[in-house]
């Protein structure tokens, strides 16, 4: 997606002397409302992952006007579950599998762990990336109209404003639909975006939904997860979810979209008490 030049959910940013990148977050849920939700559910988180990559690539002085980024794996594991809102937060270059990828820590106000997060992704040039973009939202207007049955809301663990987003599970298989109205304000309250395709949040919380299926509707915590991130997935097109392996506390799921394989989530939670 294009890289953001007037946004500032990150501030004071203090590169050190190992360069890393020290900061402070906003807490202004005006600004951004994704706030609102607890600060260790995946939607704020991924979405901090996205600002807080921006913010300290900047400090760093390694964005390039002129090429765009995108995120292709990320994962994720919860610090202290009582911490609160982010209030400060680290970014370092650091190696998963010897590759160069990404870690960030969040903080909240009194120093407890929130999340570490790390992720890795790729730069390129514009040439022409709307042109091609085009050419593959319309092959989805051509695949089938954008509309979905979706799973009832009390069993996929939805506070009042949030939308659904996945069917009822068949078997071990659901089919998702993020579209411009559910997926993208002022039509969904928390998720942000360009709006060219189905994001890193978008996917967390399609996997927590169908993971809030699994559980039956019973309340939990999701704890981890890992994204990997292969294909753009376009808005206003059904997609697939099949999950592949499950047990009581983690699941994997398969995501592909008009038969092409997309995306690979899993995710780890703890039972909570209703």
């Amino acid at each position: 997606m294009p890289t953001p030049s007037n946004q500032a959910y990150t501030f004071d940013h203090k590169v050190v002397g190992d360069g890393s990148v020290a900061f402070l977050c906003s807490t202004d849920t005006d600004a951004w409302p994704w706030l609102k939700l607890p600060p260790q559910h995946p939607i704020p988180l991924q979405t901090q992952n996205y600002w807080t990559s921006v913010g300290a690539s900047a400090a760093l002085g390694t964005l390039e006007e002129g090429k765009w980024s995108a995120l292709t794996w990320t994962d994720w594991e919860l610090g202290d579950r009582a911490a609160g809102v982010a209030a400060r937060g680290t970014f370092a270059r650091t190696l998963v599998d010897e590759r160069l990828a990404f870690e960030t820590c969040l903080f909240d106000a009194d120093g407890q762990l929130i999340v570490t997060m790390r992720g890795r992704g790729v730069v390129f040039r514009n040439r022409n990336f709307e042109a091609w973009r085009a050419e593959a939202k319309g092959e989805v207007s051509h695949h089938e109209p954008a509309s979905l049955a979706y799973a009832p809301r009390e069993l996929l663990g939805l506070s009042k404003r949030e939308l659904p987003l996945v069917s009822p599970l068949i078997g071990h298989c659901a089919t998702a639909l993020v579209t411009k109205a559910n997926g993208l304000m002022p039509g969904h309250p928390y998720f942000s975006g360009s709006g060219d395709h189905v994001n890193a949040p978008h996917l967390a919380e399609i996997a927590r939904q169908v993971v809030s299926l699994l559980c039956d509707g019973a309340p939990f915590l999701v704890t981890g997860g890992e994204m990997d991130m292969r294909r753009y997935i376009e808005l206003d097109c059904a997609f697939d979810i099949a999950i592949t392996e499950h047990d009581a506390t983690s699941a994997t799921m398969q995501v592909s979209q008009m038969e092409r394989p997309c995306a690979q989530l899993t995710l780890r939670w703890e039972p909570l008490s209703a």
